[in-house]
């Protein structure tokens, strides 16, 4: 009796932590590519919210934690996702763009937002826009992996992106 409850609670326990070969949980590539993009524009939907919100000096860093944290629990998934095909660059592409994503919110936006709490001259534009061009070269960066990536592995599995974008 003691070994039928342990099976039935071994069932459970994989079935709750999910079992099986990984590589299985998708069907397609189709479906993987659509899995991952789906995530990098949860990731970009909290990154333009900081982007484009409209914040007091009292709500910007509890903003900040708020999305930065979104961004790192969809971008944990990503990260955990099994490699497709023997692929891992396109989930790893995507992973780091989601590590560009987060350090954006949680570095540079919230670095220009103190610059422009603190700093109640003009010194603050300069040290703005050096910021802004370390965060549009990391983004060229992190951008250009995960396009490449995504492209490879359209190639690969014949997906036509143009339908997709």
């Amino acid at each position: 009796m003691n070994k039928f409850f342990m099976a039935i609670g071994l069932v459970f326990t994989l079935i709750a932590c999910g079992s099986g070969d990984p590589s299985k949980k998708f069907a397609s590539a189709a479906e993987y590519d659509d899995f991952i993009t789906s995530h990098i524009t949860q990731m970009q939907q909290s990154l333009f919210a900081v982007q484009n919100g409209k914040f007091d000096s009292t709500q910007i860093e509890p903003a900040i934690k708020k999305y930065e944290g979104q961004i790192d629990s969809v971008n944990k998934i990503v990260k955990n996702l099994p490699e497709f095909d023997g692929n891992k660059e396109y989930r790893n592409a995507a992973a780091n763009l989601g590590e560009f994503y987060k350090k954006s919110v949680g570095t540079y936006y919230a670095d220009i937002a103190k610059l422009y709490r603190d700093v109640k001259d003009t010194t603050a534009d300069a040290k703005v826009d050096e910021l802004i061009s370390k965060l549009q070269a990391e983004e060229a960066k992190a951008d250009d992996e995960f396009i490449n990536e995504r492209e490879a592995f359209a190639a690969k599995h014949k997906l036509n992106l143009q339908n997709k974008e």
